[in-house]
This record gives C-alpha cells, structure tokens and sequence, in this order.
C-alpha cells in the first residue's frame, strides 16, 4: 500500500467552511486520504513516509464531470453537408449518424482521448452516457478499459432508445444490466453504473416499463437526458409534460440524473423535488445547440440537487464553470445573478451528484475521503482566502496549468506529464478509427 506525503501546498479543502491551509502537507495511505494540515506538523507525525515537495502549488479536490458524452469525440472536425437549423436536425444529422459509425476499436479511443484531457485538466470523476448501436454488447467495458489507462474515475451507462428498432432496445438494456452486476461484483473499485435512456421522445411506453422493472430490480437509477430542448415534449401525444410521464413510469427518482432541463415548467421542478431527482446544467451544449437556458437557479431555490456538465463539448470541467457564471448574468441582465449558486453547484452539488450515483465521496480533501486531488501552477497574485476562494477560481485558478493530478490515491499525471501512455501514439491511432467512422458516417 503506497504511503506518501506531499508538503510546502497551499490546500483549498472544499469543506463547509472552504478551509484554505497554507504551507500545508497531504498525507496518503492507500486509496484515501489519511491526513493533512501544517507541513511541519505532517512532518513530525509521519516521519516514515515517502515525501514530495508541491513546490508551493495550489492543492485542491479534481473536479468531477456529471454529464458527459465521451464517444463524441470524433464528431470533433468532421463536416456535415448541411448545418443544422433546429435541434432536431442536429440529433439526425449528426449524433444519430455519428453513434451508428461506432465500432470497438473507435469507442475505445473515442473514450481514451477526453479521458486524458480530463486528466490532464484537473477532472477526477465523470459520470458518462454511451451510445454505439452497432458496438453494444461490451462496450462498457471497452470504455472502462480505456478509463483505467489514465485512472479516471467513472459512473457508466448505456444510452436505451427506441430509435433503432426493439433489438437493439433489448441489447441497450442487457448491457446495462450485465455492467451493473459486473460493478456490483467489484464494488472495491472505482467504476459504478446507471441505467441509460436517451430521452422520453424516443422511448416508448413499453421500453420505459421494461427499464424501470430493470431499475426496481437492480435498485439503480437512470441517467437520461430532459427537455433539452422542445421536441422532447409529451404533451401533445399524452396530455402530460414529459416530467410527468417519466414520473409515471417510475424514471425519476432520488438516483436519477436528468440532463439538461431546459423547457421545464415549475410543476415540472415541483415533481423533480418531490421525487428528489437529480438535474444536470450543461451551458456550453446549451448555447451551442440553441436550445435556450435552464432556469437552475428556480430550480435551486426549489430543492432540486443541481449540478453542472460538459455534454460531450469538453473533457475539462472549468470552461463549463466559467461558462455557468457568465450565461445567467448575460441572459438575466444583472451582474450580480449567479455568483453563490454557481459557486454551490460546481464545488457543493457535483460531489453530492456522483455521492449519490456510486456511494464514493470525492470532492474534499479531509481525512478518509478519497484521494482525488489536484496540484496546480497557481500562484495567487492576491491574497487566497476561504471568503475569495470562488473568485480566484473563476478569474484565476480557471487559467492555471495542472501539474499533477492523482486518483484514488495513484499519481496518474506528474510534471505535467501523463504516466505509463505516450499521447501522440494514441492520437495516431485514434486518427486511425476515426477514418473509418468518418467513413461509415
């Protein structure tokens, strides 16, 4: 079991008070965190272990991920012949094709890829939703295979629609259950999982029986996307809103994750709190996509856990933030919106999200939690205190280059420099599988 202690860090441990440690050590036992404080003090009371000097950085918890799309990587450069007008021409156009171009080598490297830019940006955890029609069967673990290269870890899922016929149906919900059981099985790991769906509009009433008895059984939740934007409403085919309807099939609950939420109505957000389901922000996508903006600060003040992801636009998590604090203040003409929710949803709520998810606690760094943790170049200009802390994030931290990151305890990335993989053998052979997704699409 490696024993170590990393000393001369300023920490910002994320605790309720947002604890900041200066001239602080980190002690590591195994896979969790088994001290910090003063570094002479770490020092004295571990005298044995293994020491590295952090070089006066910036210490803090890796950010965690709540929605990612890690197989949209190879939609990066690839041309359409048309641009998109409306959302649902970019779900045709682009994602439906591109998933359906997915073979087992591709997804492996669609996967491999963002992996080690999320290393490499500071990102710990994501809580992932696939898609591959054509490469179903066992792509999970074709996706953990190329997450335990770089030691990300990760909540899966394998996204179930009706788009592509009632085999492929079967298929998607046979490979959640079958990962489910494998995570279950090894539960000292750092791999856990969902059941996926894509969105209500492509699922019929039966296949959303089906998932959810899948769910009572397994007693897992679902990871789905919601109202990203207006095709996905029930309403003129059932009467109800798609809240509603995924209510009544049992979809939305305390281990649900709905992503995106953007044309909600308040009792939508009242169902949300009452059944304590769980919602995504995803403001790059978002503005992207032009879908419009999810009203999270309602949906805040109304009890709803609501944290922030990438959607598959980026591995790294703080563009998002920064995105996060400016979207509301644009749209709302103020200032001043957003400051603490923003704040609350990246460093409280996404910790609590993959909580909720997988039983594991990143996100803080305090004795016995898991050794997730960030050493950055960040020098701070100004004082670094608890009650300024989110404002050298956004206007400074957001900047600063990640030195090292480490993992459930295992230095994945030192100097910089990811461990055990060389990154342009990897990018030539991805350039590989991404010709002939290319081709296929």
């Amino acid at each position: 079991m490696p024993e170590y202690l990393i000393d001369n860090l300023q920490i910002f441990t994320n605790n309720e008070t947002y604890s900041i440690i200066d001239n602080g050590a980190v002690v590591i036992s195994g896979e969790k965190i088994m001290d910090l404080g003063a570094s002479p003090a770490m020092r004295k009371k571990y005298p044995g272990f293994k020491k590295s000097d952090g070089g006066g950085r910036l210490c803090m918890p890796g950010w965690i991920n709540t929605h990612m799309h890690l197989y949209s990587t190879y939609a990066r450069g690839l041309a359409l012949r048309k641009a998109p007008a409306r959302f649902l021409e970019i779900l045709n156009e682009l994602w439906w094709r591109l998933d359906k171009a997915l073979d087992d080598q591709a997804l492996y490297y669609s996967a491999l890829v963002p992996a080690m830019t999320a290393v490499k940006s500071g990102v710990t955890a994501v809580i992932d939703h696939h898609s591959s029609p054509n490469a179903i069967d066992g792509s999970l673990d074709r996706i953990e295979d190329a997450l335990r290269r770089t030691g990300l870890r990760a909540v899966l899922c394998y996204e179930v629609s009706d788009r592509d016929g009632p085999e492929k149906t079967k298929m998607a919900l046979a490979e959640n259950e079958r990962y489910i059981k494998k995570c279950r099985k090894e539960r000292e790991g750092i791999y856990d999982a969902a059941i996926g769906l894509h969105a209500a509009f492509t699922l019929s009433g039966k296949t959303l029986e089906q998932a959810a008895a899948l769910g009572a059984s397994l007693q897992r939740g679902f990871h789905i996307h919601l109202a990203e934007g207006k095709e996905d409403d029930a309403m003129p085919e059932y009467g109800i809103s798609t809240t509603e309807r995924l209510r009544q099939f049992g979809i939305t609950g305390g281990q649900t994750i709905t992503a995106h939420a953007v044309h909600i109505s308040e009792k939508d957000m009242d169902i949300l709190n009452e059944t304590e389901t769980m919602v995504v922000h995803n403001p790059q996508s978002n503005m992207n996509n032009a879908v419009g903006r999810a009203s999270v600060f309602k949906m805040l003040q109304k009890g709803i856990l609501t944290g922030l992801g990438t959607d598959g636009m980026s591995a790294a998590l703080m563009p998002e933030i920064r995105s996060a604090a400016l979207i509301h203040k644009h749209h709302l003409g103020n200032p001043a919106a957003g400051w603490q929710e923003i704040r609350e949803i990246a460093l409280r709520n996404n910790p609590r999200i993959y909580e909720r998810m997988s039983g594991q606690k990143p996100g803080r760094i305090e004795k016995g939690a898991p050794a997730d943790i960030i050493l950055l170049d960040y020098f701070p200009p100004t004082p670094l205190t608890a009650s300024n802390i989110w404002g050298h994030i956004l206007f400074g931290i957001a900047d600063a280059v990640v030195d090292t990151t480490i993992i459930n305890g295992k230095i994945v990335m030192k100097d910089k420099k990811l461990l055990n993989i060389d990154e342009q053998e990897i990018a030539a052979r991805s350039r590989e599988a991404a010709a002939k997704v290319w081709n296929n699409f």
